[in-house]
């Protein structure tokens, strides 16, 4: 089996990084985001990820200055969905996890890579190779 990462660490990061490195180029689907999980083990934990032209090109730990949008879980929300391979929008649309800024920008604008079939791919990586 892989070597698993845990959950928010910059090996994950990268895992992060490494699992969406085969994503095709969509032209336009550009979304910066800064996340927030509360309630982690080690206290909240803030990172960024940064969508450009529908590839992966950032996610490390810390807050961007001037992000689009900004998505905030608890950590048994966050771990759940990751865990179960779930669609970010399962988790949205039952509470569990808030958006705040470019609303549309997350919820439109990253409609054809959120469902994608690689997206799906890079869901299931990251269940099989978290550790929580």
């Amino acid at each position: 089996m892989a070597e698993r990462a845990r959950y928010l660490s910059d090996e994950w990061f990268a895992l992060s990084l490494e699992a969406a490195s085969g994503w095709p180029e969509r032209p336009g689907v550009n979304c910066s985001a800064n996340y927030e999980v509360t309630g982690a083990p080690d206290g909240r934990v803030r990172y960024h990820a940064v969508i450009r032209d529908g590839c992966l090109a950032q996610m490390a730990s810390g807050k961007l200055p001037d992000a689009d949008v900004s998505v905030v879980y608890r950590y048994a929300d966050a771990c759940a969905e990751i865990s179960g391979g779930e669609h970010p929008d399962l988790a949205y649309m039952r509470g569990q996890m808030k958006l705040e800024g470019d609303y549309a920008r997350w919820v439109y604008g990253l409609r054809p890579l959120l469902d994608s079939a690689e997206y799906d791919a890079f869901r299931s990586v990251l269940a099989e190779r978290t550790e929580f």
